[in-house]
């Protein structure tokens, strides 16, 4: 997957939702923010990874400062971060917050399901049917896989480890791809991914896109299909930021 040309396009998306918005709108899945919080927490996180892919060094996140219009502001930022990434190969060293592939290439997906999301925050924002932001399948099922092999591991040295019980298997019944987890090695590891050839104990399946926004928790487990209890109890629980 092309994860430059896929964030190019969810920020594109982004900037014309929030363009339609007046700001005061709340977002359903972050229910202390509005779409103007949305826009200055998205704008403020491109910044940040803007900076770490240029200076090479571990960042804070900075303090926001926003100008007006903030759609404006949103899409210089947006810029800014496009120019960095294409400042830089894919492969040099580059540090980021889960210790995992630390690489340009990294801050490319990572930025790119960020602004998906974050899309998908502000569509619902404005009452947008599902029909008209649905994410390409391809997108999804990348996106599952960022959220098993990066935030996982971030969850759990949040002290917030996502409860995995047994071996699952998560099922994209539209890509036909599968991904194994089971419980990691005792009380602090966190989960861990095994081959999908493998016996699981119990399954969730759905569309990728429904896989990946339930993990996101931007659609309920209603969306979704347990084979066994400990899939449910994985949903219900902590995943993701």
């Amino acid at each position: 997957m092309d994860h430059m040309l896929e964030l190019g396009s969810a920020m594109s998306r982004f900037a014309e939702l929030v363009g339609k918005a007046a700001g005061d709108e709340p977002v359903p899945a972050c229910q202390a923010w509005n779409v103007r919080d949305l826009t200055t927490h998205l704008g403020t996180i491109h910044r940040w990874a803007a900076a770490t892919v240029l200076s090479g060094q571990r960042l804070h996140e900075p303090e926001p400062i926003v100008t007006e219009p903030v759609v404006e502001w949103y899409a210089g930022t947006a810029t800014a971060l496009l120019s960095a990434l294409q400042a830089v190969s894919p492969d040099e060293p580059v540090p980021n917050f889960s210790y995992v592939g630390e690489r340009a290439a990294f801050w490319a997906r990572r930025q790119m399901h960020e602004t998906t999301v974050h899309a998908v925050d502000a569509a619902q924002s404005l009452g947008i049917h599902e029909d008209d932001w649905g994410i390409a399948a391809s997108v999804a099922a990348d996106g599952v896989d960022e959220v098993l092999q990066v935030f996982f591991p971030r969850m759990t040295a949040r002290r917030q480890r996502p409860d995995v019980r047994s071996r699952i298997r998560l099922v994209a019944t539209d890509t036909h791809q599968s991904w194994l987890i089971a419980p990691g090695d005792g009380d602090l590891g966190p989960p861990i991914q095994l081959h999908p050839s493998l016996d699981a104990d119990g399954s969730v399946s759905g569309t990728a896109a429904e896989l990946y926004l339930g993990l996101w928790k931007r659609v309920g487990p209603e969306r979704l299909d347990f084979e066994g209890v400990d899939g449910r109890i994985l949903f219900d629980g902590p995943i993701t930021p």
